[in-house]
């Protein structure tokens, strides 16, 4: 983020959460699981919320921290930039836990 305003940081979270299809795939990926596991809707409502808060903590930054986070997430982004695989390793590892935890429930109901 280049220009942290509030609005530019909301449109671009919006619009993040919107155009990038690997996002749609996961949120789809986890809706299948939950009917493929006869859960009702609300049951999708904690990882909406996480989802949620995640997009907007760049924002949230911004709105709780003003000025410091001006300095605060071009700092982050440069982190984040040559931690690449740090955060990419991490996401893998993550969903991984997801699927043997999928699995491993799978295998212990009759």
């Amino acid at each position: 983020m280049q220009d942290p305003r509030p609005s530019y940081a909301f449109g671009l979270g919006l619009l993040l959460a919107v155009a990038v299809p690997s996002d749609q795939l996961v949120m789809a990926s986890v809706a299948g699981s939950m009917a493929g596991h006869d859960r009702p809707w609300w049951h999708l409502l904690p990882f909406t919320a996480l989802t949620v808060l995640l997009l907007a903590l760049p924002l949230l930054t911004l709105l709780v921290f003003g000025e410091r986070a001006e300095r605060l997430l071009p700092a982050f982004r440069s982190w984040t930039d040559r931690h690449s695989w740090l955060v990419s390793e991490t996401v893998i590892l993550i969903f991984a836990a997801f699927v043997v935890a999928d699995l491993a429930g799978s295998f212990s109901r009759p």
